[in-house]
């Protein structure tokens, strides 16, 4: 008896030492990588400071570091339109899905929207290239945005989907009780029981596409002359910069792709910190 506890004790002792091993070994990359950006990309912006923000990229010949307006901007509105753009879909498709559960439609509509998130981002770029781009004759904001609308539609779903089958049934039950649709409950009371839940599912889903490329790689083009130019012209994003100028072989653009990264990485953190804090004590 004594030595089963004993072995039980060391067979325990080892796989707690294993399992710190294996976090430690899985989180030492994110932490080189986040310590990396913050000494490059804080060198950049501590030399800048706020007109990184605010000026054009530099050219090759470029002494300065200039700055990340054009890409900011295009991040900014890009990821905005891909989301208004997904949301009413997924909204509708969720509450679809999540009230009629066995009709056959519902069933296709779950299985062909969660076989998106699949689908690599890459080839919704292409498509929309050759159905959007090819059409219009430019690469432009608008492709931009309908690319990340695609690739951020299924998460949307599944965060939304999560939100109405976390409604209580008796909620449910109430709610017809007192005479009310489905679509009269919806409106009165599931959104503002979920509201809190379906924010950070926006939110979440702004995060997913302010920070994807692929998407952006034949569908926005690279604006660097202006800030803005229009929705139907050609913007820019920072993941795409962050992409083409560290691929370059000029120091000053890796300096502006460095300082970029730490800009991507200090927007991901505030947006998943107030994410956070909207779903503290909400069960999705």
């Amino acid at each position: 008896m004594y030595r089963s506890m004993t072995s039980r004790k060391v067979r325990n002792y080892i796989m707690v030492i294993v399992m710190v091993a294996v976090s430690f070994l899985y989180v030492t990359p994110l932490i080189s990588i986040i310590y990396t950006a913050v000494e490059r990309g804080g060198a950049v912006l501590v030399e800048t400071g706020l007109k990184f923000l605010t000026d054009l990229p530099p050219t090759p010949l470029s002494t300065s570091v200039g700055g990340i307006a054009p890409a900011l901007i295009g991040s900014l509105l890009a990821s905005a339109l891909a989301i208004l753009i997904t949301t009413p879909i997924a909204f509708l498709m969720a509450f679809y899905v999540t009230e009629f559960p066995r009709h056959s439609l519902s069933r296709v509509c779950e299985v062909v929207v969660r076989a998106f998130s699949g689908v690599p981002s890459i080839v919704v770029s292409m498509f929309i290239y050759s159905t959007v781009v090819m059409s219009m004759g430019t690469q432009s904001l608008l492709a931009g945005s309908l690319a990340l609308a695609i690739v951020t539609l299924p998460y949307t779903y599944v965060y939304f989907t999560s939100a109405f089958r976390s409604i209580p049934e008796s909620l449910r039950e109430a709610a017809m009780s007192l005479g009310m649709n489905r679509v009269r409950a919806l409106i009165h009371v599931y959104v503002g029981v979920l509201r809190r839940s379906l924010l950070t599912g926006l939110l979440m889903s702004y995060v997913r596409a302010f920070g994807d490329t692929a998407p952006l790689l034949f569908t926005m083009g690279f604006l660097m002359n202006a800030v803005f130019a229009g929705v139907l012209q050609q913007s820019n994003a920072v993941p795409l910069m962050i992409f083409v100028y560290a691929l370059s072989p000029y120091e000053n653009f890796h300096r502006v792709a460095w300082g970029a990264t730490l800009v991507l990485l200090i927007i991901y953190l505030a947006l998943f910190t107030v994410s956070r804090v909207l779903v503290r004590g909400v069960k999705l």
